[in-house]
């Protein structure tokens, strides 16, 4: 595979691709993850987990290559195990299970690695509404989530700058972020982790595989190709005034305000009751920073209170839509596996399902 370079779509310091805001920042982050990582509770390692470090394509990344075919590479995909159900922030690789049945992916992960140098443009994979533009340095760095309708969510994190704000409305194909490695995971394990956008998909408030097993059928958050995720091809052009001709920006999910401030209520974490009551006067918003801490901060609310729903479910009104590849569209025209031999699916496994 040969390697071309590629011109970032805008000049992002050191501080801004790692998501660092300050020293007290660091500190304070860092003595965090240290008293929970040394109890158990939380950030858990292993030996397993230099499986993350990966050159082979996360130094290329670095210095701004990418692969002459324009095919991006993955570095993990969503756990089929544990992804969406449980999340303590462990980094292990020990009952991972991919979409094909083989080990490309690590313990609780739940969204899609995709590798690719700092500074790129990032894109929404359909059209929606921006809700969440959150900046958690222990949680992935900065993040951007849309809501796409009808329970349909996606998030783009690991993020070094975002490039629109909560409530504006995007098109499939309209630039939303800029690629970095932020976050203390990134910089923890600098430069043998690769640069990569963490890209989630949720459906009413879960995270969810955007790829099929065999056998599964077709439903809301997965690609338009099904499991060969295509760039929006043509750049986003202004919407009409009649509206004819583009996709239309669907109505944002309705959210539940009573449950919302229940569970603001419930929250034992000071500094995660502070952002969320910030947000009570847009629901929208706080939907989504919530249903993002019930998941990732879940560490935060008495047991059980991570499987509340925020926004009530309307089985008549659910989202039919299908994704692309949230990344440019000018340099990228797909994705791969980067698969190593110990994580390429073996002979005579079964397929990983998702009522495993």
């Amino acid at each position: 595979m040969g390697w071309r370079r590629v011109e970032p779509a805008a000049e992002t310091g050191w501080a801004e691709r790692f998501g660092v805001r300050s020293v007290a920042q660091l500190r304070r982050d860092y003595g965090e993850l240290l008293r929970d990582g040394l109890v158990g509770a939380r950030f858990q390692a292993g030996v397993s987990s230099l499986g993350h470090m990966r050159p082979d394509v996360g130094l290329a990344a670095l210095v701004g290559l990418v692969p002459d075919d324009g095919v991006a590479p993955i570095v993990n995909f969503f756990d089929r195990t544990d992804g969406g159900a449980r999340y303590t922030q462990r980094v292990t690789r020990r009952n991972q299970r991919d979409w094909r049945g083989g080990r490309l992916s690590y313990d609780e992960h739940d969204g899609v690695d995709f590798v690719l140098p700092p500074g790129c443009r990032l894109v929404a994979p359909a059209s929606g509404t921006v809700v969440m533009v959150r900046d958690r340095f222990l949680r992935g760095g900065l993040t951007v989530a849309v809501d796409h309708g009808g329970g349909l969510l996606t998030q783009l994190t690991h993020c070094s700058r975002a490039l629109v704000e909560p409530g504006q409305q995007v098109r499939r194909g309209e630039a939303v972020a800029l690629s970095g490695h932020s976050g203390a995971d990134m910089l923890t394990f600098f430069p043998w982790v690769p640069p990569h956008v963490h890209f989630s998909v949720w459906v009413h408030g879960r995270p969810v595989d955007p790829y099929l097993a065999a056998g599964e059928q077709r439903v809301t958050g997965t690609w338009t190709a099904r499991n060969e995720p295509q760039p929006a091809r043509n750049e986003p052009q202004p919407a009409p005034v009649d509206g004819a001709g583009a996709e239309p920006v669907p109505p944002a999910t309705p959210t539940d305000l009573h449950l919302m401030r229940s569970a603001i209520e419930a929250c034992r974490d000071a500094r995660l009751v502070a952002e969320l009551e910030a947000l009570l006067e847009r629901p929208g918003v706080l939907a989504a920073t919530l249903e993002d801490a019930l998941h990732h901060d879940r560490h935060a609310w008495p047991i059980g209170w991570h499987l509340g729903r925020v926004r009530p479910i309307d089985r008549h009104r659910t989202s039919r839509v299908q994704l692309s590849l949230p990344l440019d569209p000018t340099i990228w025209r797909g994705a791969r596996p980067a698969d190593t031999p110990w994580t390429r699916p073996q002979a005579g496994r079964p397929h990983a399902s998702v009522d495993e």
